[in-house]
C-alpha cells in the first residue's frame, strides 16, 4: 500500500499541557526542529541533495515543502486547542498533502489520529514508535488527554481496532493493569530487546503485516524511543532504547506506506547542544526525502 508522490505540509505544535508526569518544556520544540533541519535544508541546491549513505542522488523540485505554521494555542483549554489542532491538520489534508506535525508532548497525537480518521475513509492503523505505552484512560493527576493517554483516546474512535496499532521500542516497567488489558485488546507490541534482537526489514514486516486491511496510517515517533544516550532531552527518561540507526532503518522502509505523521516529546530544556532537536531534524528530513522519491 504505497502512497503516491505528495506536498509535504509541516505543522508546528507547541504545546506541553499534556505533560502532567513528564518534563513539560516540549512547547519549545517546533522551533529548534525548524532551526536545527537548516543545516540539512542548507545542502539543497537546484532542487537535489544528495544522500551520503545510500550514494542516491534525490530531486526534490517536485515536492512543495509548505511550511503550515504552528496550531492556534488556547491555553485554558486542551479541548478548545485540540479542536483547532484537528481543524489545521484536516485542512492540510484536505489538499491532499502530507502532514508531518512536530510537537509537542505525546498528547498532540490524538488530534493528528482524529483529523485523518475524520478527514479519510476507511480503517485507519497505527505505528507508535515509543518507550511508553500511553494507554492511561482517566486519572485525578493527569486526566484523559494527557501524554499517556493519546493512543487510548484513539482506540475510541470507530475505525480504529487495537489489532491494528503497532508500538515499537516499548520498555522497562509500568502499572499492572496493563498486562491484562494488553492480553485482552490484541495490540500489537515489538519491545526494545526484541527489536533489538531483530533485523530492521523483520520490524518493518511485523508493522505492516499488523496493518494489513487499514486503509490509512499515522505514524508517530515518540523521541524516547531512542536510548537516553541518543535522544537526553526528551520529556522522561528510559535507559535501553534503541538506536539511531535502527530508527533510520526502519523509518525508512515505513514512509512510503504512511499518511501522516508526527514527532513528539523533544524538550529542548534538557537537550544539551541540541543533540535531540537535531535528531529530530534528521527524521523529517528523512521522511521527506524518501517521500519525494514517490
Amino acid at each position: 500500500m504505497e502512497v503516491s508522490k505528495q506536498n509535504f505540509g509541516i505543522i508546528g505544535f507547541p504545546w506541553d499541557g499534556g505533560a502532567s508526569l513528564g518534563r513539560p518544556g516540549a512547547r519549545y520544540a517546533p522551533k529548534a526542529i525548524r532551526e536545527n533541519a537548516q543545516w540539512l535544508i542548507n545542502r539543497i541546491q537546484d532542487g537535489k541533495v544528495y544522500n551520503v549513505e545510500k550514494r542516491e542522488l534525490i530531486d526534490l523540485s517536485d515536492t512543495q515543502v509548505i511550511d503550515c505554521g504552528d496550531i492556534d494555542i488556547v491555553a485554558y483549554s486542551t479541548e478548545a486547542t485540540f479542536a483547532g489542532a484537528e481543524r489545521k491538520i484536516g485542512e492540510v489534508l484536505d489538499r491532499g498533502d502530507f502532514p508531518f506535525i512536530l510537537g509537542g508532548d505525546h498528547s498532540i497525537s490524538y488530534p493528528g489520529i482524529k483529523a485523518l480518521h475524520d478527514r479519510t475513509e476507511g480503517k485507519i492503523g497505527i505505528i507508535q514508535f515509543d518507550a511508553h505505552l500511553d494507554l492511561v484512560d482517566d486519572s485525578p493527576v493527569q486526566g484523559k488527554f494527557s501524554q499517556s493517554s493519546q493512543m487510548r483516546r484513539a482506540l475510541e474512535l470507530p475505525r480504529v481496532q487495537p489489532e491494528h496499532i503497532v508500538q515499537i521500542g516499548v520498555r522497562s516497567y509500568n502499572y499492572p493493569w496493563y498486562g491484562q488489558y494488553l492480553q485482552e485488546t490484541g495490540i500489537v507490541q515489538l519491545t526494545a530487546r526484541e527489536v533489538h534482537g531483530m533485523t530492521a526489514g523483520e520490524v518493518v514486516r511485523r508493522a505492516l503485516d499488523a496493518c494489513k486491511g487499514v486503509d490509512k496510517i499515522y505514524l508517530t515517533f515518540d523521541i524516547d524511543v531512542l536510548d537516553p544516550a541518543f535522544a537526553p532531552g526528551s520529556g522522561a527518561n528510559e535507559p535501553g532504547g534503541l538506536t539511531p540507526v535502527q530508527c533510520f532503518a526502519i523509518l525508512d522502509e515505513l514512509y512510503p506506506h504512511i499518511h501522516a505523521m508526527d514527532i513528539a516529546e523533544v524538550n529542548p530544556l534538557y537537550d544539551p547542544q541540541n543533540i535531540t532537536s537535531s535528531m529530530a531534524a534528521r527524521v523529517l528530513f528523512d521522511c521527506l526525502t524518501v517521500r519525494a522519491r514517490g
